[in-house]
This record gives C-alpha cells, sequence and structure tokens, in this order.
C-alpha cells in the first residue's frame, strides 16, 4: 500500500467560532482527541480592520475588545469540554488574522483538523474561498469537515473512496489504521463507469473489460488494507459516478475518508470536483487525506 500513513497520537485541532457547525465540529473533535489520547486545541480567530495612523488608538482598542472576546469565547468552550471529558488535555489559541492560515500553522504534519461544513457550497463557496476549502488545498494534514451530529463519536463504519491513485492509496492507508483504531468494520468503495453506453447496459466486450480493470482495482486495495490490519474488512464495487455512488453507499453514523493531492491551482478545486460535490451534499462527516504525488479520480 503506498503511503506510510500511521494514526499518530499528534493534537487534533479544531476550528472554533461560536457558531453551531463549529460547535458540531469541536464536539466532533474532543470525541476524536478523547479516543486518541491526543491534545485537543480550540482556535478562534479574529481580525482587526487596516486603519489611518490617525486612528492608531481606536485600532488598539478594537483589537482588546475583540481579543477578549475571542478569549472568553475560548474559556467557555474549554470549561465545558473539560466537564465532559475529565481525561482530556484541551488548549486554546485566540489568534490574530485568517482562519486558514491560522489553522494550518497551529497543525503539524501527523495531526488532525476538524472544522464545521461553510454554510457556502457550489461556486459561491469556491470563489469566495471559504475556511475548510482553503485548508484543504493548504492540506497540512487530514483535515475532517463536520456537517451535522450524524456522527459524533466513534464511528459505526468508515467508508473509503479509492480509485488506484496514489492519492486514494494514502486515504485507504488512513482509512484502515482510524478503523483498526476505532474497532470498526472498513468498507472499500470503487466507483467505475463504461463511458460509452448507459449505466446497467451489457453486451460490450469493452464495458466488461472496463469492469474486470475495476473488480482489480478494488480487489488490490481490499488485500492492502487487510495485510496492514486485522479489522474487518469488505469491498464493494459500484456501477455509477463517483459521487452519487458513495452518497448511496454511506450511511447515519459512517465516516467518509478521501483522497486529495491537496493542489493549490484553481484547478484541484473545479466546480464539480468529487471532493467538492461530496463536502456540498454528504451530511456525514468527510476526512480528506492529502497525498503530494500522483492523481486521480477523488484528487480531481
Amino acid at each position: 500500500m503506498v503511503g506510510e500513513v500511521r494514526i499518530m497520537n499528534g493534537k487534533v485541532v479544531v476550528g472554533y467560532n461560536g457558531s453551531e457547525p463549529s460547535k458540531e465540529a469541536v464536539s466532533w473533535a474532543a470525541s476524536e482527541a478523547d479516543r486518541r489520547g491526543a491534545e485537543l486545541l480550540v482556535v478562534s480567530c479574529f481580525d482587526v480592520p487596516v486603519t489611518e495612523p490617525a486612528w492608531i488608538d481606536l485600532a488598539a482598542d478594537l483589537y482588546e475588545l475583540r481579543y477578549r472576546r475571542a478569549t472568553d469565547r475560548l474559556s467557555l468552550i474549554a470549561a465545558q469540554l473539560r466537564s465532559d471529558f475529565a481525561s482530556l488535555t484541551v488548549a486554546t489559541d485566540a489568534a490574530l488574522g485568517d482562519p486558514a492560515n491560522a489553522i494550518a500553522s497551529a497543525a503539524g504534519p501527523h495531526d488532525l483538523i476538524v472544522l464545521g461544513a461553510s454554510g457556502q457550497s457550489g461556486a459561491a463557496a469556491l470563489f469566495v474561498g471559504n475556511t475548510p476549502r482553503r485548508l484543504l488545498r493548504q492540506n497540512p494534514c487530514p483535515v475532517v469537515i463536520v456537517r451535522s451530529a450524524a456522527s459524533r463519536g466513534r464511528p459505526d463504519r468508515i467508508v473509503v473512496g479509492i480509485d488506484g491513485s496514489l492519492g486514494s492509496d494514502r486515504a485507504l492507508a488512513w482509512a484502515a489504521d482510524q478503523a483498526d483504531l476505532d474497532g470498526v468494520e472498513l468498507l472499500v468503495v470503487h466507483t467505475w463507469m463504461y463511458p460509452y453506453a448507459p449505466i446497467g447496459s451489457s453486451g460490450s466486450s469493452a464495458r466488461d473489460l472496463t469492469k474486470v480493470d475495476a473488480e482489480c482495482v478494488l480487489d488490490r486495495s481490499v488485500e492492502a488494507a487487510r495485510e496492514r490490519v486485522g479489522i474487518p474488512i469488505k469491498g464493494r464495487l459500484v456501477e455509477d459516478t463517483a459521487v452519487s455512488g458513495l452518497l448511496g453507499v454511506v450511511r447515519d453514523g459512517d465516516l467518509l475518508v478521501l483522497g486529495s493531492r491537496g493542489r493549490g491551482r484553481v484547478t484541484a478545486a473545479v466546480l464539480g470536483s468529487v471532493v467538492s460535490s461530496l463536502l456540498d451534499h454528504c451530511v456525514i462527516p468527510v476526512v480528506v487525506v492529502g497525498e503530494p504525488h500522483g492523481a486521480g479520480e477523488y484528487d480531481r
């Protein structure tokens, strides 16, 4: 299996701004950090507008006000977390500036970033450049996007989408390690389509060869995962588009894992991409695992 990813006890970094999505993210992150025996770092950001020199005193007062609001917000959530998770180590950071940069700077390659889903989706999210998508492009470590409370705490099952690329190999490695940590089933899903005939049609030797090739990709991935961990592992081949196929497989209680190269170019986040579409429509938490080399269906 490409990509020697192992679930480390690095810290779990979660962004928090007081909104409901960020509260869901903090709850998910706290449960995950507690299971890992890892530190939880809660980051809350604030900004101060640039002003003319004549208004420097006002800017200083505004800085103090917004900093105090951020620290008060963090103190309240930290107290709640320490009450809910007696053994959890909770740290906080009130950071001045852009949330994506602040959170990326606070995380290392063996950490895990958790964010609440943005209220924006589709073209609006891509052009505005919301924090989750910007962090996915910066890609300092695996990033979890939590849209709702559909899977709070240990997941019932981990589902990973694979396509045979180096990026999906790395996602598979992370998903296998996480399923092993949680002691739950791993479901490896490979979607495929023969582009020259309607879905479900038969009788074409070229289509049959395409299906056989897809089966081989899935079999190799399942075998690699079984060599890595000893948990129950199943494979599922789905004839459908990547987005529709994965959405049709996942259910409440799952954790969905995808690979992404984390490229900074516009082509990494074009409208209609698999990762972006799943972030828009998937109600369960989605983990995007970065891969600096290789490309594949789940990277685009």
